[in-house]
């Protein structure tokens, strides 16, 4: 999917931790619709000519633009995919169909809507309950989904900061000393750090919890330890794909580089704005990250809307479709049961 994969991020730690208070949601995202008022107030000179992102846009090849669409679509089900593999792995079956369908409708639900992370939580508990699936395989079910794309997510971050020759030096320095907090962490607390880490309040403490009650639930086997992240990671990588096919199809040429960073800084930067679907802050982030490389403001304003058009509108479309369909149609026959492995 990409399935807005920000926002699957956010997913991350609702089903182990408290949600976000209301208060502190309406607070960010206060604060970031005025960073946004004062961009556009203060930079309203040099924005880009409407009628030039216009040309672009609808002058976009449309081969390219069909290759986009794919690799949306593939995006999601790779996500579904996971869904159905970490299920299969608790001992339920799901159809992928009708993986497909969660999966699109979660992420509209989740993307659109206020505490949209939390409301898809709940949604998606309460799918897969009706096919089936006991209560602890689905809380592991959606911690271990948030782990494996979290994961994944911040691994292609690393890449795309030391791949970027401006960011590369600082990136290395801050890695070095993760790396030796790491060590020293391991290396001077040998034993019961995970019984310590999960005695600690907050999320960290609530996600490790999470993590050790997911691997009573769901019994993975060494193939799934590659099979799973690799499934999470082929979800992101085909959301870049996505970005560069649009990137093609409007004629612009960027590096590889310049397109994984603008596509990382756009998604962390909507999961910390709190605002769902990270809708306004990710679009500003890649088109800034994407104007600072060299490219022209309509040309990023274009790309960028493009991508937009597909991986969060035209996802929202289809899934507000498939939760139509899966709340008003049979839902069929429950999933076949089998012991766990």
């Amino acid at each position: 999917m990409a399935a807005e994969r920000a926002s699957e991020m956010g997913d991350a730690e609702a089903p182990a931790g408290r949600p976000p208070r209301p208060r502190t949601r309406l607070v960010g995202r206060l604060f970031m619709i005025a960073c946004v008022a004062v961009v556009v107030v203060t930079f309203r000179d040099r924005l880009p000519d409407p009628g030039e992102i216009w040309a672009l846009m609808t002058g976009a090849h449309p081969g390219w633009l069909i290759v986009a669409v794919t690799l949306e679509t593939s995006s999601m089900r790779a996500y579904a995919r996971l869904i159905r593999h970490l299920l299969a792995a608790g001992g339920a079956r799901l159809t992928l169909p009708r993986a497909v369908a969660v999966t699109y409708a979660r992420t509209a639900v989740s993307n659109s809507l206020p505490g949209g992370q939390v409301l898809s939580v709940a949604y998606t508990t309460r799918q897969l309950r009706v096919l089936g699936a006991t209560t602890p395989l689905i809380a592991a079910t959606l911690v271990l989904l948030a782990v494996f794309s979290t994961m994944t997510f911040l691994a292609l971050g690393v890449v795309a900061l030391l791949a970027e020759p401006a960011t590369r030096a600082p990136a290395a320095w801050i890695l070095a000393a993760l790396a030796l907090t790491v060590a020293l962490t391991v290396r001077f607390r040998p034993r019961g750090l995970v019984r310590w880490l999960a005695g600690r309040g907050g999320r960290m403490g609530a996600m490790v919890r999470g993590v050790c009650d997911a691997r009573a639930a769901i019994s993975l086997t060494r193939r799934d330890a590659f099979v799973l992240p690799g499934l999470a990671l082929l979800n992101w990588l085909l959301d870049v794909g996505c970005l560069v096919a649009v990137c093609l199809a409007t004629g612009v040429s960027v590096g590889p580089n310049t397109v994984l960073l603008g596509y990382v800084a756009a998604k962390a930067a909507g999961v910390m704005a709190l605002v769902p679907g990270g809708l306004g802050v990710t679009e500003i982030g890649m088109a800034a990250t994407f104007v600072g490389a060299g490219m022209t403001g309509a040309a990023a304003a274009a790309v960028v809307a493009i991508y937009r058009l597909i991986s969060y509108w035209g996802v929202l479309i289809a899934g507000w479709g498939a939760w139509l369909v899966l709340n008003f149609i049979a839902t069929g026959a429950r999933p076949e049961r089998r012991p766990s492995r």
